[in-house]
């Protein structure tokens, strides 16, 4: 992804709504596990659009279903662009790869360094030294704070004693309907949406259901170049690699047709097929490997999920969505 922004605005009055499990401690909140057991299976049931007590921007676009949303009039012309421009490749599970890391009132906050000039981080962000970051190209890091429910998100993320750098990311207050981020301006990903919100949590499986829309990962040059609906904010800025004048914009939100056939897959395929049927996907990044789906670790740190389950998404194509009405399409400013 390529970012190319000014600054986020602001961080709001931090609350402190102190926890009586984190009182006193200088680690982040311990998370719920089941009979002892790390990965949290079985007894840890969270409730609905809630992260260990935080909401996640109940009420804005992530949680608004589409099972019934009208399909854009160029819809079929969008499809085939993508799948024209080279992305002609099944579904997948990005797995084992990406971490959340809870923080408190506790753990200590530092400034965040600038990797480029133009992307600046106006508030410090919690951080411990054992704080996970994605050891892949992109290095995101997150960091929910569980007590006044803010999320915080990098990328190009580099920690070295005592310094923490990105290059570029954004905040946001989760118990608030989702901000969208100045025209131009990236966050984790090169569409400027939380990466966060949208990725596939165990927590989610846990709970019985996925309640939101997921982010999703197409291949570079498949899609616009410069243009973006809301609630996106910027591209990654890569020329399109197809002929068609229709190109589909980041943010743009699909729908899984309602027909597709999911039977006889288990149960974490069939989970991720439904949401993204009844949330749909927003297209929030792009990469040389297209249509992956991003999904979290547990909060011990262990990948639970079930790869012999989750590569049914193999079957989903394209070809089997559709684009859901778009909102006033805009330019990256200057572009």
């Amino acid at each position: 992804m390529k970012g190319h922004s000014k600054c986020a605005r602001p961080l709001a009055v931090w609350l402190a709504l102190a926890l009586a499990a984190c009182s006193g401690s200088t680690q982040p909140p311990t998370p719920p596990s089941a009979n002892g057991s790390a990965s949290g299976a079985g007894i840890f049931r969270p409730q609905s659009l809630s992260y260990y007590g935080c909401p996640v921007f109940t009420g804005g676009s992530y949680n608004a279903t589409v099972t019934n949303s009208p399909v854009d009039k160029n819809s079929k012309a969008y499809i085939k662009s993508v799948i024209q421009a080279g992305d002609t490749a099944g579904f997948y599970a990005s797995t084992g790869v990406e971490q959340v890391n809870l923080a408190n009132d506790k753990t200590p906050l530092l400034h965040v360094h600038q990797r480029v000039r133009y992307h600046k981080f106006p508030v410090p962000y919690p951080w411990l030294s054992n704080f996970y970051i994605e050891p892949l190209g992109d290095a995101h890091a997150m960091i929910v704070h569980t007590q006044d429910c803010h999320l915080f998100e990098s990328y190009g993320t580099i920690y070295k004693h005592p310094t923490l750098s990105a290059y570029s990311g954004a905040h946001w207050d989760l118990r608030k309907r989702l901000r969208w981020l100045p025209p131009g301006t990236p966050s984790a990903m090169a569409s400027g949406l939380p990466l966060f919100a949208g990725m596939v949590r165990w927590e989610d499986y846990e709970s019985g259901s996925i309640n939101h829309a997921l982010n999703w990962t197409g291949i570079a040059g498949s899609v616009a170049q410069y243009e973006f609906v809301r609630p996106a904010s910027d591209t990654d800025w890569l020329p399109f690699q197809g002929k068609s004048s229709y190109q589909l914009p980041y943010g743009a939100r699909l729908r899984l047709k309602a027909s597709f056939n999911t039977s006889g897959w288990g149960t974490q395929a069939t989970m991720v097929a439904q949401a993204m049927k009844t949330y749909g996907i927003y297209l929030s990044d792009t990469g040389s490997s297209g249509n992956g789906l991003y999904f979290a670790n547990d909060s011990h740190g262990n990948n639970p999920w079930n790869s012999a389950d989750l590569s049914s998404l193999s079957q989903i194509t394209m070809s089997d969505f559709d684009v859901i009405q778009l909102p006033t399409i805009l330019r990256v400013p200057g572009h």
